[in-house]
């Protein structure tokens, strides 16, 4: 089974309670990785979850993976689980690597996503540098098969960063170029192989949720050609005054895995029930003791969110 990796933030008085994602305790053994083939989907780093799916039909994932591998020198899918610099930032050795359509949320509303280090992963980053089978080589005015494709060599690789409150109906994004060639000087064009900060603090809202979508110069019949990687590390987030995570012990949450009713006991407060995506299935008020229907859900891991006077507590539930 899929590790659940817990933060439980202390409440502080007069101040925002702060706090940052660096994956460093998610892995146990060196140069590996967790895709999720162990199941359940998702990565729960309470209170933000990271989304993930792995196909067990076709032996492949979607969404976020987590990893520590530092090979930056092979080429290839088979070296998809690398972050491009060899390390996490700033040299730490855990990191998460995101393909396809990646997606992370805060699943309380007071929470707010503060920031995230982004790079390329090493199979983008050397597809780009070099070429392959399937992605051009950047700067060129040719496609993987030497045919003329229209781009007379100014490529670019770069991720839209959409960014909303759920609660409240905000939205907007920012772009960030993971690679750049379309520079009068080609002594400027580039491919990240660092780590750097993407600062969600110039929106007007308090950013709850964060999805990526990939953009390439580089397109075939079946969509882009780059392939569609990145790292992502040190996921930062606060909270407001009291809304900081309380002692999980105060309730008790079963049965779980649950497939009818789902009972909670514990001090009162309001209860949401949102599924691995974000989305808001039930709620409503909880005193002591509660009994939530599970029957006509669909089967997956749900996020029971439990709001009180001093605090909140997430709990990872599977139907």
């Amino acid at each position: 089974m899929k590790n659940v990796y817990i933060l439980i933030t202390a409440l502080f008085i007069g101040a925002n309670a702060k706090a940052q994602i660096d994956f460093e305790s998610s892995l146990t053994e060196p140069e590996t990785f967790n895709n999720g083939s162990e199941g359940p989907d998702g990565f729960d780093f309470s209170p933000i979850q990271l989304v993930n799916y792995y196909d067990t039909d076709f032996s492949y994932f979607t969404g976020f993976a987590i990893s520590n591998v530092t090979d930056n020198t092979t080429p290839g899918y088979m070296n998809q689980y690398s972050a491009y610099p060899g390390s996490g930032a700033d040299n730490s050795s855990a990191y998460a690597v995101a393909y396809s359509s990646p997606k992370f949320y805060s699943t309380s509303p007071e929470v707010s996503i503060l920031s995230f280090d982004i790079s390329n992963t090493t199979y983008a980053g050397l597809s780009m540098l070099d070429g392959d089978s399937f992605g051009k080589k950047f700067g060129e005015d040719t496609n993987a098969v030497g045919e003329i494709d229209g781009t007379n060599g100014e490529d670019f690789f770069k991720v839209w960063v959409i960014c909303s409150n759920l609660e409240e109906g905000f939205k907007d994004s920012l772009e960030f170029y993971l690679a750049d060639y379309r520079f009068a000087d080609d002594s400027e064009d580039y491919i990240i192989d660092s780590w750097e900060t993407i600062s969600l603090s110039d929106f007007s809202f308090n950013v709850t949720s964060v999805s990526m979508r990939f953009e390439s110069s580089d397109n075939g019949e079946f969509g882009m050609n780059t392939p569609a990687y990145v790292a992502i590390d040190n996921i930062n987030w606060e909270a407001p005054v009291g809304i900081s995570e309380t002692i999980e012990n105060n309730y008790q949450v079963y049965p779980n895995p649950v497939t009818d009713v789902m009972n909670i006991e514990g001090p009162a407060g309001k209860i949401t029930v949102s599924n691995i995506n974000g989305k808001l299935v039930w709620e409503g008020m909880h005193s002591m003791q509660s009994s939530i229907d599970f029957s006509k859900l669909p089967n997956g891991v749900y996020m029971v969110n439990i709001s009180t006077p001093n605090g909140t507590v997430t709990k990872k539930v599977i139907k």
